[in-house]
């Protein structure tokens, strides 16, 4: 390359939550919640900038404790609604820096619901986008086989039950014949400015990668929360 690829990490952490109150600056064990994913985020090599985007003052003092994370702004309440689109804050992120003369060429979302990263798994997800040419990217799991789409099924008006990926009775007998699927773990998303500024966080050409060293966590409910804290006090080294 003839310039540097410049990466902005954005760390979206909104002051409301329906399930769990003030969750992302709720303690954790010691720490705040959102600790978990800015302390991740400084591991990093390749992020030239990192933006916590909240509407909580609260939440943002906490961000500015930490001398590389930026805060500049207190995010729009209209930006900051259970139904506002994470695509909306991270294209205000990105305006932001582009009307203040900064300009990057991947944004890569880190949700604060996700604490758990390994240390270098960031760089090595910015890694796998580069060397790959994609336009976006996602971390990903496999699917345990007894949730594998080709054995789920949908109810039809008679009552019978169908395989939802085929539309038949018949369904693959055996484990072993099943087709691998995967699902998005909320880890790590990397975009383009491109596909940002499209209105996308997965789009064009999309890669996965797979992250199946570490525990699977986003918290959403109370019982997720558990999970955390358990992994916490008893299984995850922090």
């Amino acid at each position: 390359m003839d310039k540097k690829t410049r990466i902005l990490g954005i760390i979206p952490a909104r002051a409301g939550s329906k399930g769990i109150p003030h969750k992302n600056i709720r303690l954790l064990a010691d720490k705040p919640l959102i600790d978990y994913t800015i302390r991740s985020a400084l591991l990093s090599n390749q992020l030239d900038t990192i933006l916590v985007s909240s509407d909580c003052e609260e939440t943002i003092n906490i961000s500015r404790r930490y001398s590389r994370i930026e805060a500049p702004f207190i995010r729009p309440k209209e930006l900051a609604l259970d139904t506002t689109p994470t695509i909306a804050v991270i294209q205000h992120a990105v305006n932001y820096y582009i009307e203040n003369g900064q300009t990057f060429d991947y944004i890569c979302l880190l949700q604060p619901t996700s604490p758990f990263r390994e240390d270098n798994l960031i760089d090595k997800a910015i890694h796998r986008i580069l060397e790959t040419g994609a336009d976006s990217l996602t971390t990903i799991r496999k699917v345990p086989a007894k949730y594998n789409p080709h054995w789920a099924f949908k109810m039809n008006e008679d009552q019978n039950f169908l395989s939802i990926s085929t539309g038949e009775k018949n369904i693959i007998p055996r484990r072993q014949e099943l087709p691998e699927a995967w699902y998005r773990d909320g880890k790590i998303y990397i975009a383009t400015i491109e596909q940002i500024q499209k209105g996308t966080l997965c789009g064009g050409k999309l890669v996965g990668f797979i992250n199946e060293n570490e525990p699977d966590v986003n918290i959403d409910t109370w019982e997720d929360w558990a999970l955390a804290e358990k992994f916490l006090g008893y299984e995850f080294p922090y």
